[in-house]
């Protein structure tokens, strides 16, 4: 079977899957860490809410912290601990309320919390609540020293085993030259500021299937870079070109399974691409053209590792 016979095929077998609708098993690619999607305090295990969850994720995956555990200054000098030097700290915000008078607009907040802290009855004032935002500062557990061990500690990673190897597939994202960096961690992503691939460690994952499907999607969007195929890849999550380069890197994911003998792996491939497709208004023409674009950075991969044999 020749190269083009594969992409057409993959790619046939996605738009059926589609289609049809069909359900399928997809699930999670590899073994989350203390179930740690959500920021949260660690001190108080309050799960950080609204646009905090954004502002601390964000800057998790920016400041590469392998947790997404926070605490405040005051809880860090509760425990002795230390702050490690030239560590930064993050912004959480939240909404308070002032209580102005109707007719002087006087702040008379601080009656109206100490009647309600009483529960007396506040009817006979005349009053109009004000929202405002409030912040205050957080430090990820990675800044600080001097913690109790069970605030670092990822306990998951020592049940884990690690998965089987497949040589080819080594071989191939060896022969690209992709600079990937492993760690524990719950997340997968390139960042083309650094053109670094950011991975969980390989025994996070739940079989060497989702393993290589995950590597090789995220070299899919390594293909993008500028040096490479130069295609806009720095796109704003949530928008059309986000999920469109999203299709681009899941459908060359396909390919290259294929290519190495790893064809099941398509319907869990398609149950990825439908969530973005939704964001398309689950228009087909996108995954036709993707697919296009998917091909050239198939083609990219192969040829930058100089590996010509398929797998039958």
């Amino acid at each position: 079977m020749n190269t083009n016979e594969i992409y057409e095929r993959i790619t046939a077998t996605i738009i059926e899957m589609l289609e049809e609708h069909k359900n399928n098993n997809f699930s999670e690619s590899w073994y989350s860490l203390t179930g740690e999607v959500f920021a949260r305090n660690i001190v108080t295990n309050h799960t950080y809410n609204g646009i905090n969850q954004l502002l601390l994720g964000y800057l998790k995956r920016k400041r590469n912290y392998p947790v997404n555990r926070w605490l405040t200054f005051k809880q860090i000098e509760k425990y002795n601990a230390k702050i490690i030097k030239g560590s930064k700290s993050a912004m959480v915000v939240y909404t308070s309320v002032l209580y102005l008078d109707e007719e002087t607009g006087a702040n008379i907040t601080r009656k109206v919390e100490e009647l309600l802290r009483k529960r007396q009855s506040i009817e006979h004032l005349n009053f109009k609540k004000v929202g405002y935002l409030k912040d205050y500062r957080v430090f990820n557990v990675c800044c600080v020293e001097g913690l109790p061990t069970a605030f670092y500690e990822q306990a998951e990673l020592d049940r884990l085993t690690e998965i089987e190897r497949d040589e080819r597939a080594e071989r191939l994202i060896s022969g690209t030259g992709a600079n990937i960096n492993f760690e524990a961690q719950n997340e997968a992503y390139y960042k083309p500021s650094e053109d670094k691939i950011y991975l969980p460690l390989p025994k996070q994952f739940v079989s060497k299937e989702t393993f290589y499907n995950v590597v090789y999607h995220e070299i899919g969007h390594w293909t993008g870079a500028e040096s490479r195929l130069n295609r806009p890849i720095k796109n704003k999550f949530g928008t059309k070109e986000y999920a469109f380069e999203e299709l681009i890197a899941e459908i060359n994911s396909a390919f290259i399974m294929a290519f190495l003998g790893y064809e099941s792996r398509i319907t869990d491939n398609v149950g990825y691409i439908e969530n973005w497709l939704t964001l398309m208004k689950d228009d087909k023409k996108f995954v036709i053209s993707a697919a296009s674009q998917a091909q050239a950075a198939s083609d990219y991969i192969l040829q930058t590792a100089n590996i010509k044999e398929i797998a039958a």
